[in-house]
């Protein structure tokens, strides 16, 4: 069984921001994508969309980002 997460609304701050770039940029590297792509657009909603539903660590997200 999978643990639910619960969307939540809080806003993101400096930290979370930061941690969420680090992970996107990351990912950006490792795909070879250009910062200016649809595909990296979509990328880093996805990566927004799964810290607000409760993923709160770059591990986590990183994760995630190689589920997508």
């Amino acid at each position: 069984m999978r643990p639910q997460r619960v969307p939540t609304l809080d806003p993101l701050g400096p930290d979370e921001l930061e941690m969420i770039e680090g992970v996107f940029r990351r990912e950006l590297e490792l795909r070879a994508l250009p910062l200016k792509s649809e595909e990296a657009a979509i990328l880093a909603a996805r990566l927004i969309g799964a810290y607000q539903s409760g993923i709160r660590d770059a591990v986590g997200l990183t994760a995630a980002a190689e589920r997508l």
